[in-house]
């Protein structure tokens, strides 16, 4: 009988490691979000409220579920496996990971893209650039064209010195 109750402690001390674990898994990865969202987003202070309150939760998370480990510990070697001794301090570091889960995603979406000056000035320049081009071809078929018009001026006004040269 006790070896049951045993290996139903360690099974909840094997949960609580690997929560421990995904906890600081998701730690590692609010810091690579955090900074990328800083660095590409316009945020207020409430993204630094929730994404602080997502890292406390996280690590109470880690801390409740030491403290439960440590208690499974203590009173496994008393020999006393009880699931309830330990049941608490488990269950508030999955309700502490979750809520950091959900924290952090909530992070995710807060702010709007920040305006890239250098980007902005790219993009008019090359506006700009687009339009000089379009004028400059616009001018260039007018120019072609006053050319053909004075082509033919001439052809016609060479005609007029031929006809007064002949009539006299």
């Amino acid at each position: 009988m006790s070896d049951s109750k045993k290996d139903a402690v360690n099974i909840g001390v094997t949960l609580s490691t690997q929560l421990i674990s995904a906890s600081l898994t998701m730690i590692a990865v609010l810091g690579a979000f955090a900074t990328f969202i800083i660095d590409k987003r316009e945020i207020g202070s409430l993204y630094y409220v929730i994404i602080g309150a997502s890292f406390i939760f996280f690590v109470a998370s880690i801390f409740k579920g030491g403290k439960g480990i440590n208690k499974a510990r203590k009173d496994g070697f008393a020999d006393n496996w009880n699931l309830e001794e330990t049941k608490s301090a488990f269950n508030l570091q999955a309700v502490f990971c979750l809520l950091g889960l959900l924290f952090f995603i909530s992070s995710i979406f807060i702010g709007k893209e920040k305006n890239n000056n250098e980007l902005d000035r790219l993009t008019r320049t090359e506006k700009e650039i687009y339009s000089i081009r379009l004028l400059d071809s616009l001018q260039q078929d007018e120019i072609k064209n006053l050319k053909q018009e004075i082509k033919l001026l001439n052809g016609q006004l060479d005609e007029l010195k031929k006809a007064t040269v002949h009539s006299k």
